[in-house]
C-alpha cells in the first residue's frame, strides 16, 4: 500500500511540471576581448510559467533583457521575469527580448556550444530547470537561412 501511495505521489508531481520546449537557441559571435554576448531562442510552455532566472558556466551572469525606445533612443534593460502564457510561443530575438550573458569566459565563435540552464516557475512557485545548449552563430549568416 505504501508503494502505491508513493507511486501516486510521484505521478502527481510529474504531471505538475510544465512541458517547456526551447527551439533554435543561438548566441551571436563576439569579438576577442568582448565581455558580453546576446542569446536568442523561442520558448513555448504547455502551461503558464515565468522564466525567473538563467545561468551558465560560460558567463558570470545571465539576465533577460528587453529593448525599448526612450525619447527616440533604443535602450536595453533587465527584466526580473518573463511571463509565458500556455501554448503561446515567446521569441527572444535581435532588437527585442534576449538573454544577456555578461562576463563571458572567451569570445564566441561560429560553431561553439554554450551550456545554459533556464529556470521557470509556475503559479504554485514550483521551479523547473531546463538545460539547453546554445550554438555560436554569426548574426549575418543566421539571417541567410
Amino acid at each position: 500500500m505504501k508503494s502505491c501511495w508513493l507511486s501516486l505521489l510521484l505521478l502527481c508531481s510529474l504531471q505538475a511540471q510544465a512541458e517547456i520546449t526551447v527551439v533554435e537557441p543561438w548566441v551571436r559571435t563576439t569579438a576577442p576581448g568582448q565581455k558580453v554576448a546576446a542569446g536568442y531562442l523561442r520558448i513555448v510552455s504547455d502551461k503558464d510559467v515565468a522564466l525567473v532566472s538563467a545561468n551558465s558556466s560560460f558567463a558570470d551572469k545571465v539576465e533577460v533583457h528587453e529593448m525599448l525606445m526612450d525619447n527616440g533612443i533604443m535602450k536595453m534593460r533587465p527584466i526580473t521575469q518573463l511571463i509565458l502564457k500556455a501554448n503561446q510561443p515567446v521569441e527572444l530575438k535581435p532588437s527585442g527580448l534576449h538573454l544577456m550573458l555578461t562576463g563571458i569566459k572567451t569570445a564566441v565563435k561560429a560553431g561553439d556550444t554554450i551550456p545554459l540552464t533556464l529556470v521557470f516557475e509556475d503559479k504554485q512557485a514550483v521551479k523547473e530547470a531546463v538545460s539547453i545548449v546554445f550554438n555560436g552563430r554569426d548574426f549575418n549568416n543566421h539571417h541567410k537561412h
